[in-house]
Parts: C-alpha cells; structure tokens; sequence
C-alpha cells in the first residue's frame, strides 16, 4: 500500500502527466491550428505522438498543417500514416484527396483497382474501391462492390454509406435514410455520408433533420462552400431566413477567395 506522500507524488505525476498527454495536446495544436499559428500547431501535434506513435488524430492535424504551409508531399505522407491506422478515416481521405495531384490521383486508383484483383477476400480494400468508383461516377460498380464487402464484414460501414449514397442517386430515399443513417451512426466523420444525408432529408421534406446534418457537415468541412450553401438551404425550407442568409453569405465568401462562380444548387 502506498504511503501519503508516495500517494501524492504518485497523483502529481499522473496529474501532469495528463496535462501533457496525448488528448491535451492534440487539443493545443487544433487550437494554434484554428489561431493560424501552424508552428505551434505541428509542434502540438508532434508531441501528440511521442505520447501515442498510432495517434490517428495527431496525424491528421499534421497533414492540415501541412497542406496550409504548401508542402503537399508532406501532407500526403502524414495522411498515409493515419490510413494505415485507421483504413477508414474520413479526416485521412479527405486530405489525400486534397493533396494529391490530379496525376496522383489516377495512379491511386490504378493501385487500388489492382489491390482490389489480388486481394478478393479483403473487405477494407473493397470497400474503398467502392468509394472511389463512386467518387468517379461509376455508379453500378460501386454498388457492386459494396454489397461485395458488406458480404465479406457486414460491419463496413463506409460501404453502407457507398450503398446510402447510390440508393439516392436512384431516387429511392426511403432506403437511402436508412443507409445513411446507420453509416453516420458508425462515422460521424464521413463527410460523403453527411452530406448524402442531410440531401435525403430535404427530398423527404425533412427540413429539422436536414438542418441538423448540414450543420454537423459544415462542422466537418468548414472551409467548402457547399455545405454553407445546403445549410442555407434547409434553414430556408425551416422558415429560418434570417440564418439561411447567413450561412448564404458564409458560402459566397469562401467563393470570392477561393476564385469560385458558386456552389452547387
């Protein structure tokens, strides 16, 4: 049993343990990062790993940093790490696909198309075949492979979402909600999925919901127009004008600096 004094040393250490520990830090760096001070940022993050080297988050926050100094390589790498961690980190794909070049991008796909072919029994790799084949409008192959990946781990839950999101593109909202709903359930994080969702909730009339999934949207994806502007949107549909115009406004200042003509409809 410890003594009062080895107890007190004890919770002194642990106390500052804690207060420089993984979490702490990872909250210090997306504050320097929200402050744009991006030294100060990466130094957060960086002491984030030495506290935990599988840090997902502290990757990810590094990859940002990156990106917003111009050094795209280096954010490509630190997404890299966390995809490792975390094969489906809606955070670590949407850096990558920001980073990487267009070229990139392609020879990307070739490899997960091949990896796909040489590993038919890999759910994780399906999966995120269906997300790009998606993502590229292939929308009779994505479905293929999703349902695929679900067959091999029905706890795909990006794959749901690959599902959620075909399910709506074929006008059928009903069984698009229900897909969405359970891969926003799992991922919180998955912007695709959030956004699919909240579009659901608007062709269903749904305005209180689709409110609340643009708002959690723009939470994820702060710096894109779109998601200000679906946001608008539905408050608009609610009968909140004041608010719609608001967010209406948010969304045309991210187009003038980033050299947009608008956003979608």
């Amino acid at each position: 049993m410890l003594s009062a004094g080895a107890f007190l040393v004890v919770s002194i250490a642990y106390a500052q343990r804690g207060s420089t520990g993984y979490i702490p830090q990872i909250n210090e760096g997306e504050r320097a990062f929200a402050r744009h001070e991006y030294i100060a940022a990466a130094s957060h993050f960086r002491s984030a790993l030495q506290w935990r080297s599988d840090g997902v988050e502290a990757h990810i926050g590094l990859g940002n940093v990156y990106l917003k100094i111009g050094r795209s390589q280096r954010a490509l790498e630190e997404f890299a790490a966390a995809l490792k961690i975390d094969r489906h980190s809606a955070d670590a794909e949407r850096g990558i696909h920001v980073a990487r070049t267009e070229g990139q991008e392609q020879e990307s796909f070739q490899q997960i198309e091949s990896e796909a072919v040489r590993e038919p029994r890999n759910a994780d790799i399906h999966t995120t075949y269906a997300e790009e084949l998606l993502e590229r409008d292939r929308v009779a192959a994505a479905k293929f492979e999703a349902q695929y990946s679900l067959k091999l781990d029905a706890h795909q839950w990006h794959a749901i979402g690959v599902l959620g999101e075909v399910s709506l593109k074929e006008g059928k909202f009903a069984e698009a909600r229900q897909y969405l709903e359970t891969a926003c359930f799992h991922d919180s994080r998955d912007d695709d999925s959030v956004f699919a969702l909240g579009e659901v909730y608007l062709n269903l009339k749904d305005y209180p919901a689709a409110v609340k999934a643009f708002r959690q949207l723009v939470k994820l994806v702060p710096e894109e127009s779109d998601g200000h502007r679906k946001l608008a949107d539905a408050l608009g549909k609610s009968g909140d004008k004041p608010a719609a115009q608001k967010e209406l406004e948010i969304a045309q200042t991210i187009e003038a600096a980033n050299g947009q003509k608008g956003g979608k409809d």
